[in-house]
């Protein structure tokens, strides 16, 4: 039988139901009741819009919740100096992350549409939480930026990827040339 890796403890798990709850508070202040036209606005060609965030927030959400559907057992350590990272480092928007091809919005959804989505799979994500929280450090994901990682680290990136977007949200609403 394989030796399980130490799990993550309460207040691991109270820290990051905490960062879900706040940022996803934090995103659909950010997002909700924009116009059609402050939604489309692009400060410059290239940047996405606020539509745009708000689709590629719900489109994260979704592919990392199938990500942590079927996570691999592993009996590794995990390694806490990843949380430590992710805990510094995952809203900070001064280092430039790419997002993969397939999180890359497409128009498919305007903000409201976009903002149920995400509520839908952030109510997912605090179920899945509560649900493998005794296990996630017995699990590991390939996530497609961080690599492999135990499924309480991506349940990390998860929980504080939105809060990264609310600060593009921001910076967008104070352009100069935004709509009022």
């Amino acid at each position: 039988m394989e030796a399980a890796a130490a799990a993550q403890s309460d207040a691991e798990i109270k820290t990051l139901l905490d960062i879900l709850q706040r940022t996803e508070q934090s995103f659909i202040a950010a997002v909700n009741g924009v116009s059609a036209n402050q939604a489309a606005f692009r400060t410059v060609p290239g940047r996405w819009t606020i539509a745009e965030i708000a689709e590629h927030i719900a489109l994260v959400e979704e592919t990392l919740l199938t990500l942590l559907s079927a996570p691999e057992f592993s009996a590794q350590e995990p390694n806490r100096s990843i949380d430590d990272k992710i805990h510094r480092h995952a809203t900070d928007r001064r280092r430039p992350i790419p997002a993969p091809e397939f999180v890359i919005p497409a128009g498919r959804t305007g903000v409201p549409e976009s903002i149920e989505k995400f509520r839908k799979g952030r109510a997912q994500s605090r179920e899945l939480a509560h649900k493998t929280a005794p296990d996630m450090r017995n699990r590991r994901v390939n996530h497609p930026v961080a690599g492999n990682i135990d499924a309480y680290q991506c349940m990390l990136i998860l929980a504080y990827h939105p809060q990264r977007h609310v600060s593009q949200v921001d910076e967008i609403k104070s352009h100069p040339d935004y709509p009022r």
